[in-house]
């Protein structure tokens, strides 16, 4: 279904078959996938196609990174904040300002990923300790580097995302 300005509908829309596969889990993904770029093709949308056939399946951290990101909104955009401001102190090499926010830093990536884990404990797909430890690692990373954050922020987090290691230390 096209909108009034010639422009694809929601349901055509690449972007939005995007995020549809990557609020699904990962047991999910692979078929709705195919049937999406399937549907593309029967449309003769050739590149939208092989944009969806490209998406590849997240990994359960992945995945529960994403659904993290999706469920928690407003904690999420804060969460992207502190990403903000701990790059910006340790850019300027603020001593003060990186102990405070590698103090925040720890209390709030073990809890949002006890709340990644709950979440998707409650969507039926417990994470083992060895996954919640992945899903950490990525939000480490989303804080330390802008990609990562714009990865998270899209919500289409793939796998375990690292933290670059000029990055990763603790203050004291």
């Amino acid at each position: 279904m096209r909108r009034e300005d010639g422009r694809p509908g929601p349901e055509e829309d690449v972007e939005a078959v995007l995020d549809e596969l990557y609020a699904l889990p990962p047991s999910d993904f692979v078929a709705r996938r195919e049937e999406r770029a399937a549907r593309a093709r029967t449309r003769r949308r050739a590149e939208d196609a092989r944009r969806i056939h490209a998406a590849r399946r997240p990994t359960l951290a992945g995945w529960a990174a994403n659904l993290l990101r999706r469920s928690r909104p407003d904690e999420a955009e804060r969460f992207l904040e502190l990403g903000s401001a701990l790059r910006e102190a340790y850019a300027t090499l603020d001593p003060g300002g990186l102990k405070e926010l590698s103090a925040q830093r720890r209390r709030i990536v073990s809890e949002m990923s006890r709340q990644a884990a709950a979440l998707a404990r409650e969507a039926g797909h417990p994470l083992s300790d060895a996954v919640q430890r992945d899903v950490e690692t990525t939000l480490r990373a989303v804080l330390a580097d802008p990609e990562a954050a714009t990865v998270w922020k899209a919500g289409r987090v793939e796998g375990v995302l690292t933290p670059p290691s000029e990055f990763g230390a603790d203050v004291p």
